[in-house]
């Protein structure tokens, strides 16, 4: 059953891809709930790159995994996940449906690339028995059709010899090869949403953007949407479209691309675009600190124990994600007298 109303931050009156309103995940613990993810409100669009970025422990890939309903045991979410099936139009809240019903979806409707190929790829079948499986489960294919279909795939994702390579195991192959592998397990059913989690984690900087551009490559061409998940602001400078900066399981800024680099408003925002390199002369300046344990976040702002420009009102209550001009959204009670001021991104 489609949502009432316009989703949240939608651009149009048409429903997003994707929409999460109030998400939140949870870890059972013996005596409570451990809340990891809090009442998470986004969308992706039809064909767009949507990046969401954080440090380590954010919760970006539980997020990510929510999606999938592939959360870890012990861990549940409530909320809506909200998803429109592109062939139909039709609209469900994939947190409600049956378990076979969301198998149906995950891997066909929507596929993700995990962050780690080595521990995501069985290592005692072929990766030909791998993407062929895909194939048989969600298109119906014979053995041989679906074996056919891999080797079409190999191509596409640019491995060489692919009908050699087929009949090889994961670790026969290089961290860029396994990689490939699982891009290719991931658009096998030609999905209109790809999920990639850190894709070019462990990769050196040439494999990297054989990786970033190979996606780029199959977005333009199957015209699905990406939701891109990274650490690195450069990666996503270069290759999406909207970003959600995320810090201890919050949106705390949400803005097309072009936007946030022009003018960063939250200072995790403004600490990650100064993490940066850019040239010789300029030391960077980290993020003093680290995100704190989900037990242990303190009252108000939960960047507040981090932040250069805290004040005591910081301490009083969670500041609310909202708009400071046209598309771009921050939860910290400065942004907007600071960029009614004109200094911008705290630069003050």
């Amino acid at each position: 059953m489609a949502p009432e109303g316009r989703w949240w931050g939608s651009g149009g009156a048409d429903p997003p891809l994707l929409g999460l309103k109030g998400l939140s995940v949870f870890f059972r613990r013996k005596d409570r709930s451990l809340l990891t993810v809090s009442n998470l409100d986004l969308e992706i669009r039809q064909g767009e790159v949507f990046g969401l970025v954080g440090e380590s422990g954010c919760g970006k890939s539980i997020t990510a995994l929510s999606i999938m309903g592939l959360l870890p045991a012990g861990a549940y979410a409530t909320g809506n996940i909200f998803f429109t099936i592109s062939r139909t139009d039709e609209v469900l809240d994939l947190l409600a449906l049956e378990e076979s019903r969301l198998c149906a979806i995950r891997g066909k409707e929507i596929g993700m690339v995990f962050q780690e190929p080595m521990t995501s790829l069985n290592p005692v079948f072929t990766i030909g028995y791998q993407i062929s499986e895909v194939l048989m489960v969600h298109e119906g294919l014979s053995k041989r059709e679906a074996l056919g279909r891999a080797v079409d795939l190999l191509q596409l994702v640019r491995i060489p010899s692919p009908e050699a390579r087929i009949k090889d195991y994961p670790h026969q192959l290089s961290g860029g090869m396994r990689q490939r592998v699982m891009i290719a397990m991931a658009v096998a059913c030609n999905p209109s949403l790809l999920i990639a989690d850190e894709p070019t984690t462990a990769l050196d900087v040439t494999i990297q953007a054989e990786i970033l551009n190979l996606l780029h490559d199959l977005r333009l061409s199957r015209g699905m949407a990406v939701l891109l998940i990274t650490h690195d602001l450069a990666v996503i400078s270069e290759n999406a479209d909207r970003v959600a900066i995320m810090y201890a399981g919050r949106i705390v800024e949400l803005a097309p691309v072009e936007i946030l680099f022009r003018n960063p408003l939250h200072p995790y925002t403004l600490g990650l675009y100064e993490s940066i390199p850019t040239a010789r002369e300029i030391p960077l300046k980290p993020i003093p600190g680290t995100v704190p344990a989900p037990d242990e976040l303190p009252p108000g702002c939960k960047f507040s124990t981090r932040c250069r420009y805290r004040t005591a009102e910081c301490d009083l209550e969670e500041p609310l994600l909202r708009m400071i001009e046209e598309d771009h959204f921050v939860s910290c009670i400065r942004a907007g007298e600071l960029e009614r001021s004109g200094v911008g991104a705290y630069r003050v």
